[in-house]
């Protein structure tokens, strides 16, 4: 292992996600960036970089040059810059900055993950922004939205695996659960699973609270080459593995409608580059963009089998208190999902944790934690896997 391989994750801060009509971008920005400084005393000086994953600064607030604008606005002098990888650009960027680290150019920089989506005033605008990440030469300009493509490997996994609609909509009571117990998350309120099958139809069989919701806020780590992390942290929690994944970006280019093909092969990279299995993983936040999106994701990843992700959610295998607990956050769906942020937002998750701060949702006896990001549906891949 070579000497900056290890990088460590030393200190978080996060907003609140919601609608933040009050704050503008930078504003966001700023309560995620000095909540991670002032946990660790570190001052502004000391960050090497500031790397920015945002999906539609450009779509929602008509700004770009984001990393700049953010670096001015919080009085940072270092290098910063722009990551856009749809959903995933958060973890495109934490995997940016932890290469950076490993290359020994860098030793304390930070990620930022923000969104401030509450600008697209109009529905019709919020959902051109959300299919920016598809092809737009064959599935958006053909009418396709990210509900009508996740419906799709929807019906295409009911019909191979069994799996029902009420399963389904048991992610969305999980993670509500999950997240009334997190004072960042957007929704704290718990539903029933008649709720969620109640809900306004979106495209079959996905309804409204299948679906994530726009959502402002930001997420931010600072990250530190091992000697410099046990300076700060006696005990830290490092990163052991981060991985990007691809998939062709449109569905019908694809060799199964039931697995997000990058995801698997993210993992199963990750596995075996630790020497570890899926059965090593005690707890993971997965990309919930719809409620499906999670029965596929937990299948990809190898956290269950194949065909069973409806059956071991029903069956409480993924709840706070099961064999694989996922989305211990809330997920996208109860925690919010402004989508530069989410792929940092997870990372904090698995912090917290790992650490042990995680008060009503703590998991115990963790081995590894195991985050998961995509961008569109799934033509883009992250996974990473921390411990200490």
């Amino acid at each position: 292992m070579g000497k900056n391989e290890k990088v460590a994750v030393i200190s978080t801060g996060m907003t609140e996600f919601g609608d933040l009509y009050e704050y503008e971008i930078t504003g966001i920005a700023n309560l995620a960036i000095y909540e991670a400084l002032n946990n660790l005393h570190i001052k502004k000086e000391e960050i090497e970089s500031l790397y920015v994953g945002n999906m539609g600064s450009h779509l929602f607030e008509g700004q770009e040059n984001l990393g700049n604008l953010i670096a001015t606005y919080a009085g940072l002098t270092c290098p910063a810059f722009k990551i856009q990888a749809a959903g995933a650009s958060g973890a495109v960027a934490l995997r940016n900055a932890v290469k950076g680290i490993q290359s020994g150019s860098k030793e304390l920089v930070m990620v930022l993950g923000v969104e401030k989506m509450t600008e697209a005033t109009k529905q019709h605008e919020a959902q051109l922004a959300l299919a920016s990440g598809l092809d737009t030469n064959w599935e958006t300009r053909m009418g396709a939205t990210l509900a009508s493509l996740f419906a799709i490997m929807a019906r295409a996994h009911m019909r191979e695996y069994g799996t029902t609609r009420e399963q389904i909509a048991n992610v969305v009571v999980k993670n509500h659960y999950n997240a009334s117990l997190n004072p960042k998350a957007q929704y704290k309120n718990r539903v029933r699973v008649e709720s969620v099958l109640r809900s306004k139809l979106l495209s079959d069989p996905l309804r409204l609270f299948d679906a994530c919701a726009l959502s402002d806020g930001a997420a931010s780590v600072v990250l530190a080459s091992e000697e410099v992390a046990y300076s700060y942290d006696s005990d830290p929690v490092f990163i052991y593995q981060i991985k990007q994944g691809f998939a062709p970006i449109a569905l019908h280019q694809r060799e199964s409608l039931t697995e997000f093909s990058g995801t698997k092969f993210a993992a199963e990279k990750a596995y075996r580059d630790m020497g570890i299995t899926a059965a090593d993983i005690s707890l993971a936040e997965v990309h919930d963009i719809f409620s499906i999106a999670e029965i596929i994701a937990i299948e990809s990843l190898g956290l269950v089998e194949k065909g069973k992700g409806g059956f071991a959610t029903e069956n409480g295998d993924t709840a706070l208190d099961g064999s694989i607990p996922i989305n211990t956050s809330g997920g996208l769906k109860g925690r919010g999902a402004p989508l530069g942020a989410t792929g940092v937002a997870q990372i904090i998750e698995l912090f917290d944790q790992i650490k042990g701060n995680a008060g009503d949702r703590q998991i115990k006896d963790i081995k590894y934690a195991l985050a998961h990001s995509m961008g569109g549906t799934g033509g883009t891949s992250v996974v990473s896997i921390l411990g200490r």
